[in-house]
């Protein structure tokens, strides 16, 4: 599930944000350390893009609902976490009177609580995403590597975030590290691996799904992370996945079980997790080898034919761009120099999903050739 829209810079009776977003998170952050201390935290572990990272709770339900997409990630404790996210919600914390008014005061009513547009507020130490309802907001001070998840309630958790939880605090971090996040999906093996790039309805999902069973490993369905350098790399964030039941059920009928735990996602799509039933297919990582831009086409076999590095970028940066705040210029950059370092082959899928995995393969062992 995509991230709702991003409204503009956010101001005060149009002036620049200043160091406002600094003082708003270090009153969030005391109000959340004298809730730990009164309630107690849950600790949660993972190793995520390399580096340990540490999510602290004020509570266990909401501990649950915003970790499970982490669970092939999780790890011991570290001495020292390079990122640490304390989660809260309205029942243990109150946020403080917000400093913003939105650009555009006429906002239109959402559908549902899940559409209400976001507002990305910067300043030369923090970086935060507010939703425009008050339902939830991501902070992350980028100095003290420490982060701030509120939601209104437990109940009121957006399903994007329990799908894909705080991607942009991860983003945040990573581009510290040369690392972004991606609108995309991953397979492969120690050897190497595949990002599948393009727009909603490409055929991303089901490609990936398909190769559940085939020996290649699950990085992600439409959110991973990707370090640059001479061999890019690809890291899984989530665990999660989403497809329309009805096309699950005749496309990936093996698959089918999976529905059972799931729950309502988006645009008649349904949310699930593979961390039970398909646990020992779910990749930490992989060194990028290839970039597969999936095309449906009505024909039985599943084929590629190579294109060149600007048409992997024209499939990868506009959702990416979109879904995620800030720096664009560097995210455009990054995206660029990731891709012309590999190979880019449309992948034209085939009714005949058993296909699909072959010739991932396939470009994979002449990437790695």
């Amino acid at each position: 599930m995509s991230l709702p829209p991003l409204t503009g810079e956010a101001s005060i009776e149009g002036r620049r944000t200043a160091s406002f977003a600094s003082t708003y998170f270090d009153e969030i952050l005391v109000r959340i350390t004298e809730a730990g201390h009164r309630l107690g935290f849950v600790e949660r572990n993972y190793r995520i893009a390399g580096r340990p990272v540490r999510l602290r709770s004020t509570g266990l339900a909401l501990a649950t609902s915003l970790t499970r997409a982490f669970a092939h990630l999780a790890s011991r404790p570290a001495g020292e976490p390079s990122l640490t996210v304390y989660l809260t919600d309205g029942d243990a914390v109150r946020l403080p009177r917000s400093p913003w008014e939105p650009v555009n005061q006429a906002l239109p009513t959402a559908r549902e609580w899940d559409d209400s547009p976001l507002m990305h507020v910067q300043d030369e130490r923090v970086d935060g995403l507010l939703r425009l309802d008050e339902a939830s907001v991501s902070m992350l001070d980028r100095v003290l590597r420490v982060g701030v998840f509120w939601a209104a309630s437990r109940e009121r958790v957006p399903r994007y975030e329990r799908a894909a939880p705080l991607r942009a605090i991860l983003d945040w971090w990573g581009g510290d590290h040369g690392c972004r996040v991606v609108h995309a999906g991953a397979v492969g093996t120690g050897r190497g691996g595949a990002l599948l790039v393009g727009k909603a309805g490409s055929g991303k999902s089901t490609a990936v799904l398909a190769c559940l069973g085939s020996g290649l490993s699950y990085g992600g369905d439409d959110g991973v992370a990707v370090s640059d350098g001479a061999t890019p790399f690809i890291h899984s964030l989530y665990c999660s996945a989403k497809l329309r039941p009805d096309h699950l059920r005749r496309a990936l009928p093996h698959l089918a079980s999976v529905l059972d735990d799931s729950e309502e996602a988006h645009l008649g799509k349904r949310m699930f997790f593979l961390d039970r039933d398909r646990s020992s297919e779910l990749g930490a990582g992989f060194p990028l080898r290839a970039v597969l831009l999936p095309r449906v086409t009505g024909r039985e076999r599943t084929t590629t034919r190579a294109v060149s590095s600007g048409s992997a970028l024209l499939a990868l940066a506009p959702s990416t761009l979109f879904q995620l705040p800030g720096a664009r210029q560097q995210r455009l950059h990054h995206m660029a120099e990731v891709l012309r370092r590999v190979p880019a082959h449309v992948l034209e899928l085939g009714t005949d999903l058993s296909t699909v995995a072959p010739a991932i393969r396939a470009v994979l062992g002449d990437a790695a050739c």
